[in-house]
């Protein structure tokens, strides 16, 4: 998918800014997939592999996602305005 998204920023000469923006906000996309996969495989093995009950991993993953997602899109955005 980031190769298409490759592809269509060198296509697009005149607007390469946005272009840019557009590469930018399908990195995200893809990173915010990637870490929701990953965090359901977690929570699946804690759960049904080390028996902890749901209520337990509950907090502990939204106290780690939450932490995980102010960090990268702190550093998304600071990117973003870099480019600007």
């Amino acid at each position: 998918m980031l190769c298409i998204a490759h592809g269509l920023a060198n296509e697009l000469s005149g607007a390469h800014s946005q272009a840019m923006i557009l590469l930018k906000i399908l990195d995200f996309l893809v990173t915010i997939c990637v870490a929701s996969m990953i965090a359901l495989t977690l929570g699946f093995v804690a759960h049904y592999v080390f028996g902890l009950s749901r209520l337990d991993i509950r907090a502990s993953a939204l106290t780690g996602a939450g932490i995980f997602g102010a960090l990268v899109a702190t550093e998304w955005f600071a990117e973003l305005r870099k480019s600007k």
